[in-house]
């Protein structure tokens, strides 16, 4: 399978190329980031609101692993955000339709839903089943995204397969961690609900999404099965929580199996795409 990699200078990006070259794909990437010397693979740059530049870059693709975005609001820059992730993904998948590419992974995001941050959840678990209302210029522009890819899906029959990650950790942000106190990792984590999720399980994830069957559009959030603090989530539920209802599932059937479970439910992820997560801080720590 030949594939396009978008975005792929990125945190996620370069370590997704190298797990696509390892499993045999044969890529392409595009990034706004001058070209790159010695590798075996084509480099386009160029920006996403291009189309000229966009749809040079699917010619002759299978597939397209869409990451290039601006990964966060930008002071004064709501403008750009929308420009080049809304616009962007809309080239990408126009782009797709016309030169015949059948298949997009969409790297959305779980601030698609829009209740990271200033907005607490209405209900826990969070699950993909979770009413959106996006507040900010960046959380609006993942929401779009997926909105546009589920058109694009529905008119062009083109299969969109959209990922929701968490913050995406690797080994050297379980390292930092072990610098601070319990008490500030368990207070700077509150917005986010101590989530987390290993860029490898999200690569993982990605090779799933490429070639998972019976889709035509769908979205899956992406996180580890555990929280990022020692704190079993119980505690933190009724330390910061107390009030959030749980409408689909007993807290303590939720927690049954694993005491330091996630609050965000990636069980659709699981049962669809067959995804697993596999890294754990804790073992990261363990062996430190």
């Amino acid at each position: 399978m030949r594939v396009l990699v978008t975005g792929s200078e990125g945190h996620i990006g370069r370590v997704l190329v190298e797990r696509l070259r390892a499993a045999n794909y044969e890529i392409r990437t595009l990034d706004r980031a001058a070209q790159r010397k010695g590798d075996d693979w084509e480099h386009l740059p160029g920006d996403l609101r291009d189309i000229s530049v966009v749809r040079r870059a699917v010619q002759g693709m299978d597939a397209v692993a869409h990451l290039g975005a601006i990964p966060g609001d930008r002071r004064g820059g709501a403008d750009e955000v929308l420009a080049v992730n809304v616009q962007g993904t809309w080239n990408v998948l126009l782009a797709c339709v016309e030169a015949g590419v059948g298949r997009v992974v969409y790297y959305s995001s779980v601030n698609a839903l829009g209740n990271f941050g200033p907005r607490q959840a209405a209900y826990l678990p969070i699950d993909d089943s979770y009413p959106r209302h996006p507040l900010s210029p960046y959380q609006l522009s993942k929401h779009l995204g997926e909105e546009t890819c589920r058109s694009f899906s529905a008119r062009h029959g083109i299969v969109t397969v959209c990922l929701r990650p968490v913050g995406v950790m690797d080994a050297s942000a379980y390292t930092g961690w072990q610098e601070y106190t319990p008490e500030q990792r368990e207070n700077s984590g509150k917005r986010e609900y101590w989530a987390y999720v290993d860029v490898r399980d999200v690569c993982a994830a990605t090779l799933l999404g490429l070639t998972v069957e019976n889709v035509t559009h769908d979205a899956f959030l992406l996180t580890a099965d555990d929280t990022s603090v020692a704190t079993p989530t119980a505690e933190l539920v009724e330390r910061h929580y107390p009030d959030t209802p749980w409408p689909k599932i007993a807290m303590a059937d939720y927690l049954a199996d694993n005491p330091y479970r996630s609050l965000v439910d990636c069980t659709h992820a699981k049962e669809v795409l067959g995804w697993k997560p596999q890294v754990s801080w804790r073992a990261t720590h363990a062996a430190g």
